[in-house]
């Protein structure tokens, strides 16, 4: 059934996407987390299928109303304990990108792993981010970038960063299908993570030091 919920995402079948999700819950046979991983590998294939022309902006829009659907059906499996806050952070889509499938997915894994969340949505500015951070006294900042025209935001976000006085407080982690080790690299950041899956354990990895 697993490969049927993947197939369902990739060809855009809202219906018969939120009947597999529900019945995978309901065999209790699955982890939230292998879910998750199925949406991700389904939106690697429909980016693909955005890059090759055979989707177009449309059928972007559509997977991901399918996907934020189906997080409102694996949300409420995440159950946090709000005794112990482990770090905030601060998620943002840098400004000119109105991407948010990958940064709802981390948000949604950091908040069950105690993290406190802010998140500020997408095509957000340099300048709301650091105040954000200084406003939360956040410990961690996560960029998400889908475009190849908006990645050179990090390298604007990390320059504020510098001018702010703060790059050295905080950890900034990348992520999204236009980010790889060398952008991350350029832009100097900590961390990339090429899924919300591999970014909430860096993130985790981050967390056991802060305070220390």
């Amino acid at each position: 059934m697993i490969n049927d919920f993947e197939n369902s995402i990739i060809n855009l079948d809202i219906e018969k996407s939120i009947q597999y999700c529900k019945e995978i819950i309901g065999s209790g046979q699955t982890e939230p987390i292998d879910i998750l991983k199925t949406i991700s590998k389904a939106l690697d294939v429909v980016g693909q299928k955005y890059e090759e022309k055979e989707y177009f902006l449309s059928e972007l829009i559509m997977a991901g109303e399918i996907v934020n659907e189906l997080l409102k059906i694996i949300n409420p499996l995440y159950k946090r304990d709000e005794s112990t806050r482990v770090a905030t952070m601060v998620l943002a889509s840098v400004k000119g990108d109105l991407h948010d499938i990958g940064k709802n997915i981390l948000g949604m894994l950091l908040r069950s792993s105690n993290f406190d969340v802010i998140d500020l949505g997408t095509d957000v500015d340099s300048d709301e981010i650091v105040k954000a951070v200084k406003q939360n006294d956040a410990d961690f900042v996560g960029l998400s970038a889908l475009l190849t025209t908006t990645i050179h935001e990090f390298g604007n976000i990390v320059e504020d960063f510098n001018k702010a006085g703060l790059r050295n407080k905080v950890k900034i982690i990348v992520g999204g299908s236009a980010v790889n080790e060398d952008v991350a690299k350029k832009y100097h950041v900590d961390g990339w993570g090429k899924t919300a899956v591999e970014g909430v354990k860096i993130c985790r990895q981050w967390a056991t030091k802060v305070g220390d």
